[in-house]
């Protein structure tokens, strides 16, 4: 199954793709993490690494562009590359770029997903916790996980990370949404449809980089391929 690990900055991608990857070798399957990532290091043991054929550092200097351009160049020069970054394993975990909408709005960005991807592919796109505590920020991120289900046009599970340090009550933040007043609660009221486009209505997973909840999240994810084949 290949695991496209996304989110916003500071969501707990790489912690997640070294913890849940462990996790998983735990329970006997092969995993396989790819970094996706030209502007960082992985700090979990990876499979392929993106930086051994294109480094963001090196295109600012090559190319002489500031950071934004030089991920943007990075995208397409990774898409010449995507062949190689190819793993099999029972689960392949892709940590993408920490700044997202680099990696989601870009064609190049979308031709390595679709270069990797098989018919078990899947978004796992991480919200921390702590930053969907107030209402229009959970709208926001919901928003983006709408759109990048869009972008990508692959099933997507949203996870809450960083369960120990923020109890996250969904119920309660939508029930606010609803009872709220004035200008901007009528904006999230509308919006909040969005909601159903995601998976938090039928299950919230919720982890923490104590692997709690992870059993919850592989549990999903054979779910959501159940009628395709045994990926037990």
């Amino acid at each position: 199954m290949q695991l496209f690990v996304t989110g916003p900055a500071g969501s707990g991608k790489s912690t997640f793709v070294k913890e849940f990857s462990s996790f998983l070798s735990e329970k006997g399957y092969s995993v396989a993490c790819i970094n996706l990532d030209p502007a960082t290091e992985p700090i979990f043991k990876a499979s392929k690494d993106v930086r051994d054929f294109v480094k963001a550092e090196e295109i600012m200097k090559k190319f002489s562009l500031g950071i934004n351009g030089a991920l943007m160049k990075s995208m397409q020069l990774i898409e010449n590359f995507a062949e190689k970054l190819k793993v099999d394993a029972d689960f392949v975990l892709y940590d993408t770029p920490g700044q997202m909408e680099l990696f989601i709005y870009s064609e190049s960005g979308r031709n390595v997903v679709r270069i990797l991807s098989d018919r078990f592919t899947v978004s796992l796109f991480l919200i921390d916790s702590s930053q969907a505590i107030e209402p229009e920020n959970f709208i926001a991120a919901v928003m983006q996980n709408v759109i990048v289900s869009l972008r990508l046009s692959i099933p997507s599970l949203t996870v809450f990370t960083k369960s120990d340090l923020v109890k996250l009550n969904v119920k309660e933040i939508r029930k606010r949404i609803r009872e709220s007043e004035g200008v901007l609660a009528e904006l999230l009221e509308k919006v909040e449809f969005f909601v159903e486009y995601t998976t938090i209505p039928y299950r919230i997973l919720t982890v923490s980089d104590k692997w709690d909840g992870f059993e919850d999240v592989l549990g999903a994810l054979k779910e959501l391929f159940c009628a395709c084949g045994d990926i037990s």
